[in-house]
């Protein structure tokens, strides 16, 4: 999603589209170009595996891989995934070189984001990018586009923040849509070409184009449908851009996986599930023809899962065991969801749709990983169900990726903003955007030797207990701990016992002090 709100359906489309979903029913890879193509990243070298790893410190990234539906780093800890997700002008297309208003504003990379980034408790972040800026002429690479993500990446990764790489789209493409692919990658090509805005923020003024309306228009059905019919053979024709940005990354250590489409469309298709199915198959294996390392994170289908709150399992584990099951979830979009009125009554009617979220990620094999949720971060009455939404998915250990890092006030009304970071007016100055960003930092338990038993937030208290199961030898445990949620400072226990811990104030995490025991632990941090 990449609206600065949520998007609402139309009610009188919804149905149509998960009526859709229900009637359909449930492909090989294509030679590309090699990913050395375009001239690589520098990348650091692999650790041999007889030399003793160092030990970690608050900002290092050991190397992370799924293993067994949890995800795991090199130093032998599972890793609680708090993420942000993040677009940036360039990397995220939404201009028009003839001229044409542009689709949104965007934020420019600047070096505080990815420190902040940290600072404010997010472990990772799922860069958003756009096909049509990497490739916007079929065959020809942008080595501008490269050269800002390599700058990006390396950011996140010198301040101790994991990345995904997200090759996003929103109504397929620019051109007809909201972003996504190049106009040449559009089947049948479009006979009239879109223009923004779509909304009214920073210096784009309505009247504004109906996004939620190009979202189902026949244009960008269509061309979902050709794309996951492979017509003219166009998905085998986006498989160079995937290769060359999976493999030009193979070697990071601070990258914890790829995305081949953001929310994919598909059930307009006949069998368009199975069709979506096999596309995943197909991008992970060219993946591992350039990465052997890195997950593949995998979408299911955007009106089946967002709108009807639960997907069809697999009936054998995805090929691919390194993989992330990535849902998103927007409370207010579930048709099938009763709307609850309090904590209680959202946790109650939002129970079901995370335990399906965790029955289907192990259905796939994988990890699960929630790749989008948002709420209005200066609207306290918006709270409840956000609450409810994150206590569920620490209780099942899912992973949180909020939507989205920074953004501007819609029509020009900054209590409306979803964003940790907006651009205030009229002082045009970047400003956190509060109650809602201490609401939502939670001490959290980022990596934990062996794996995760149980982790609960007591949001009256502030008290975090995390459980685990070490097997012995692992590197310390890795917390979270805000100073929103601890103005005082924090008390942790480990096993009972008082532990001192030192805060690093750049990130505000804590390493435990650890002797790579073995064997079941809690640590309970309290508020002072």
């Amino acid at each position: 999603m990449s609206t600065p709100f949520r998007f609402v359906m139309p009610w009188c489309l919804a149905p149509v589209l998960l009526a859709l979903a229900c009637s359909k029913g449930a492909s090989s890879a294509a030679d590309v170009p090699d990913a050395d193509a375009i001239a690589p990243a520098d990348v650091p070298a692999d650790v041999a595996p007889d030399v003793p790893l160092p030990t970690p410190g608050v900002a290092t990234l050991g190397r992370i891989a799924v293993r067994g539906g949890h995800v795991m780093d090199e130093y032998g800890r599972e890793w609680l995934l708090r993420g942000v997700n993040a677009k940036f002008e360039t990397l995220f297309d939404v201009t028009f070189p003839d001229g044409r208003v542009r689709n949104e504003a965007l934020a420019t990379f600047d070096a505080f984001d990815a420190p902040e980034t940290a600072r404010l408790g997010y472990g990772f972040v799922r860069l958003a990018i756009s096909w049509s800026g990497l490739e916007p002429a079929e065959g020809q690479f942008s080595q501008p586009f490269l050269d800002l993500l390599d700058h990006v990446v390396a950011a996140y990764e010198a301040a101790g923040v994991y990345v995904l790489i997200d090759f996003h789209e929103d109504s397929y493409s620019k051109e007809i849509g909201e972003d996504g692919a190049p106009l040449w990658a559009i089947l049948p090509p479009p006979t009239e070409l879109l223009h923004g805005p779509l909304w009214a923020e920073a210096d784009l003024k309505c009247p504004c184009e109906n996004g939620d309306n190009r979202r189902i228009s026949g244009p960008v059905t269509e061309a979902f449908t050709s794309f996951f019919e492979n017509a003219e053979g166009i998905q085998d024709r986006f498989m160079p851009a995937w290769r060359l940005i999976t493999g030009r990354y193979k070697d990071h250590a601070g990258m914890v996986g790829f995305e081949a489409m953001n929310e994919p469309m598909a059930i307009q298709a006949d069998n368009g599930l199975a069709l979506l199915d096999d596309f995943h198959v197909k991008a992970a294996a060219q993946m591992r023809q350039v990465n052997p390392n890195h997950a593949y994170w995998l979408e299911p289908e955007v009106v089946t899962r967002n709108w009807g709150c639960e997907y069809p399992l697999r009936a054998t584990p995805f090929p691919d065991t390194n993989v992330v099951y990535e849902p998103h979830f927007y409370p207010g979009l579930c048709l099938n969801l009763d709307k609850g009125t309090d904590y209680a009554s959202w946790y109650a009617n939002m129970t079901e749709t995370f335990d399906s979220m965790v029955t289907e990620a192990a259905s796939y094999g994988a990890a699960p990983v929630l790749g989008e949720w948002w709420t209005r971060l200066r609207i306290p009455g918006d709270f409840e169900s956000i609450d409810a939404m994150i206590q569920l998915a620490d209780e099942r250990a899912i992973g949180l990726t909020q939507w989205h890092w920074r953004g501007f006030c819609p029509a020009d009304d900054c209590t409306q903003v979803g964003t940790p970071y907006y651009l205030s007016l009229p002082d045009n100055t970047w400003t956190v955007a509060q109650p809602g960003t201490d609401r939502f930092a939670h001490a959290y338990p980022m990596a934990v030797p062996g794996h995760l038993a149980k982790y609960a937030f007591d949001r009256a208290t502030g008290v975090a207990t995390i459980d685990f199961d070490a097997a012995g030898g692992e590197a310390a445990p890795l917390l979270h701990l805000p100073t929103g949620r601890y103005p005082g400072g924090a008390t942790v226990t480990l096993d009972g016992a008082p532990v001192e811990v030192a805060v690093d104030a750049a990130t505000r995490r804590a390493l435990l002090p650890w002797d790579g025991r073995s064997g079941h632990h809690q640590i309970v941090v309290t508020p002072k």
